[in-house]
């Protein structure tokens, strides 16, 4: 038993007298997990080392006959996740000051000996149970947080309006004392230690796992980031600036539209949409794509259907290109690239999300205090980057030194969708590469770290491309069997039908159409070009 999970134990036991008197005769249920489901509520845990808890609300749910639901984006229709559960105990409470969670136990019967943590994305500010689920289902005690505050909408920062304390919260220290109350509440609910802990999350929440592979690489055996934003500084002030600016029509929208995008992806795919020997109908080497805007510039006096106006050349040619200074110098590395344009409707026309979180981070995130007039329209790449300086100290998981995961056995697994418009992959190939440079070279990295590349996958799933894929059981193998993560086999699936599958192997490693159905895995074989 780990030094670690001795002294929870002790926090816990030390707290029994204090519940007793607090909730005389409060047992749900008949059942023995009932009655220790009952007995946690109301349950404080002052003693626990920087994690102050207390437990509000506790109580046995029942699992729908179909399964628990699954998960998916607002309207969409999802399949439920089958599970073998029909109960478990959901326990809600808070780590102070105010990072509430939701800690989902599977009766003991079900409970697999693991535990779990979904991290919050975006700008969190709610506690999203559902997104315990997945791991739920498989006999995880699972649980998840709102990112150390409440909120409105999704990048609504006035929460952190001169609160530089749940800033630290939502940046790194929420994840990380959340992780240390919820593995007490686990142990002591089952009397049985943890045998392995897993971290997960996409975007803001594969921030939240490097951050804490970087700083509290003990939590943790299995950390499965998701294209993390781990540079915040850089992607929500100075390039969400630079690409708002980019498209901006002068009137508060943008001059894209779909059919401005639909013309740019028909002209990619036609150039780059057979990168791996077989036209696949995705761009699955951005990097390697040498698309261009003009190709599709409209012609002088034309009509501008099908083709790009001048004005969109222009944008669509700024949103490639790396910010960078009146010097020339690049202020952040990884602009659009082709391929992300099924996705830009949500970052550069229709819901343009790019104006909006510039501007949140910049005016309540980047600083103690709130700043003023500020307006992402109007940010100086020349002044305005040296004041991002404290947000760069305060947020980014920037970090490659991860010797202490390596070597207390630990295992990242990281995987980044091609077709990410909120998050571009190049950034991930970017930290890839950085940490095995670190790390003495690739041998010495991908013996504990692998990334993979999703063809047509956008910002944490979905998109036009192989977007079904099982990366927690790859994980898992690795972990506890000592099973490297070789190849995923990615699926798209369509009403429960699947149309296509092909492999993905570790970055660099590509997969190249040898013969046979190309829609099947084994058509493709594994080339690296970086032994050739």
């Amino acid at each position: 038993m780990s030094r670690l999970i001795r002294v929870l134990m002790i926090a816990l036991a030390a707290s029994g007298s204090t519940l007793a008197a607090q909730r005389p005769g409060a047992a749900r249920g008949t059942g023995p997990d009932a009655r220790r489901c009952a007995a946690l509520e109301n349950l404080a845990l002052l003693d626990l080392p920087d994690a102050p808890t207390r437990i509000l609300n506790a109580r046995i749910v029942a699992v729908a006959a179909k399964g628990l639901a699954g998960l998916g984006s607002p309207g969409e229709v999802v399949p439920p996740i089958p599970t073998r559960l029909k109960q478990y105990c959901q326990v809600t409470g808070y780590v102070a000051p105010q990072n509430k969670f939701e800690l989902q136990l599977p009766l003991r019967s079900d409970w697999n000996q693991k535990f779990f943590f979904a991290t919050c994305a975006g700008f969190c500010g709610s506690v999203d149970g559902a997104s315990c689920n997945p791991s739920l289902a498989r006999g995880y005690a699972s649980v998840t947080t709102n990112g150390g505050h409440d909120s409105g909408q999704f990048f609504e920062g006035l929460w952190a309006a001169s609160a530089p304390g749940l800033q630290e919260d939502y940046a790194w220290r929420g994840t990380h004392v959340v992780t240390i109350a919820a593995k007490a509440i686990t142990t002591h609910f089952y009397e049985q230690p943890i045998r392995y802990s897993y971290i997960a999350g996409c975007s803001k929440g594969g921030h939240a796992v490097l951050k804490e592979a970087q700083q509290f690489p003990d939590d943790y055996d299995g950390f499965l980031p998701i294209a993390p934003v781990y540079d915040i500084a850089g992607r929500m002030g100075i390039a969400a600036s630079w690409f708002a600016q980019a498209v901006s029509d002068g009137k508060g929208g943008s001059v894209l539209n779909r059919a401005a995008a639909e013309a740019v992806h028909k002209s990619v795919l036609a150039r780059c949409g057979a990168q791996a020997g077989v036209d696949e109908g995705m761009v699955t080497d951005p990097v390697a794509c040498d698309w261009r805007p003009e190709v599709i510039a409209c012609a002088p006096g034309g009509p501008a259907s099908g083709c790009l106006t001048p004005r969109q050349v222009d944008a669509v040619t700024r949103l490639m290109r790396p910010p960078v200074n009146s010097k020339g110098e690049v202020l952040y590395a990884y602009p659009y690239v082709p391929g992300t344009e099924t996705e830009w409707f949500v970052w550069n026309h229709d819901i343009f999300a790019n104006a909006p979180l510039a501007d949140q981070f910049l005016r309540f995130f980047a600083d103690a205090a709130p700043r003023k007039n500020v307006d992402p329209y109007a940010f100086n790449f020349d002044r305005d980057p040296a004041t991002l300086e404290r947000a760069r100290t305060t947020y980014n998981a920037t970090s490659t030194d991860l010797r202490a995961v390596k070597e207390r056995g630990g295992k990242i697994l990281m995987w980044h969708g091609l077709s990410d418009a909120g998050m571009m992959a190049t950034s991930s190939i970017g930290y890839y590469e950085r940490v095995t440079k670190e790390m003495g070279g690739r041998e010495g990295t991908e013996d504990f770290f692998r990334l993979f590349l999703l063809p047509g996958v956008h910002h944490c799933g979905g998109g036009p491309g192989l977007s079904d894929f099982d990366a927690l059981t790859l994980l898992e193998r690795w972990v506890e069997k000592g099973e490297a993560p070789n190849v995923i086999i990615a699926r798209r699936v369509t009403k429960g039908v699947v149309e296509r599958s092909r492999p993905v192997y570790p970055y660099p490693i590509k997969a190249r159409y040898s013969s046979g159905n190309p829609k099947r895995p084994e058509s493709f074989v594994p080339v690296d070009p970086s032994r050739r």
